[in-house]
């Protein structure tokens, strides 16, 4: 069952006489009191997927044996992610999925799995017995000839971005969130490794020659992280080869690809899958 709330909140009824409320960005300025009902809400879902009965006490919710009804496939329950924080993720033991360019995912790779090493031991894997996974957010759009992807891919990525960026910028305005403004934009709670303290430590190592030079060329759009933070893609496959040669050489493991955003069109996305596998030099193992 699920209920909106006035206050942001969604209510999600998980059996008899028991109600998780799953809070929205905004719904708390309390940083810590935030973190810290995340915490509470992901042991309670692990606990409640992995067991017939939830009985759990904490500082924000109360179960007493609330039977669970439906029970997963995966055990002990379904593989997570997290998004966009690969220290939660590897120190929480989730997959993750984060966005950026190029330039930043490397450096975020490592930190992964480094941190993932610390937590858990190296070489251990998921609860489901899964390799731990870290991806980036790919957003692509193929055409005969560079120029014309780019021509495609600009105004679509604008119009992304602005429906990705204003409804929340004007909620914020309008509830008077100010945790999501500017330099309090979604600030760090306490405990968490210091992002500063490490930059040497995980900083990108200069790459080769041919790798350097396609971050130069046009069809990389966005991917200095600027906008709303995400990279785009924009090329023929060659141009999208030389892509995949460098996301593979980061260490990474996943790949996430969008090809339908902004107001790119059914038939541009399609056009872009269809040279997307067809050239069997970019669709491969």
């Amino acid at each position: 069952m699920l209920d909106h709330l006035s206050d942001g909140r969604l209510e999600i009824g998980v059996g008899r006489g028991g109600v998780l409320e799953a809070y929205f960005w905004g719904s708390d300025a309390d940083v810590e009191r935030n973190y810290a009902r995340y915490l509470e809400t992901l042991a309670i879902i692990q606990q409640g997927m992995s067991h017939d009965a939830l009985t759990f006490h904490g500082e924000f919710y109360s179960f007493d044996d609330l039977p669970m009804r439906l029970r997963p496939q995966q055990q002990p329950y379904p593989p997570m992610w997290y998004m966009r924080n690969v220290e939660l993720a590897a120190r929480d033991g989730m997959h993750s999925i984060i966005v950026g360019s190029l330039d930043s995912f490397e450096a975020n790779v490592r930190r992964y799995r480094e941190l993932w090493d610390e937590h858990h031991g190296v070489g251990t894997r998921t609860r489901q017995g899964m390799v731990p996974k870290i991806g980036l957010v790919n957003h692509i759009v193929l055409a005969e000839t560079d120029a014309e992807a780019v021509a495609i891919a600009k105004p679509a990525w604008g119009e992304y971005v602005w429906n990705l960026e204003t409804p929340r910028r004007l909620e914020a305005e309008r509830r008077g969130l100010t945790q999501f403004a500017g330099a309090n934009m979604n600030p760090r709670p306490a405990g968490l490794p210091d992002r500063e303290a490490d930059r040497e430590r995980y900083r990108i190592p200069d790459r080769p020659e041919p790798l350097r030079r396609r971050r130069a060329t046009p069809g990389n759009i966005g991917g200095d992280g600027r906008g709303a933070g995400f990279s785009v893609v924009a090329g023929t496959p060659d141009a999208i080869r030389t892509y995949m040669d460098e996301y593979v050489a980061t260490g990474v493991n996943y790949f996430v690809c969008s090809f339908q955003w902004g107001h790119l069109t059914h038939d541009q996305a399609k056009r872009s899958i269809g040279l997307f596998v067809k050239d069997n030099r970019v669709h491969r193992d």
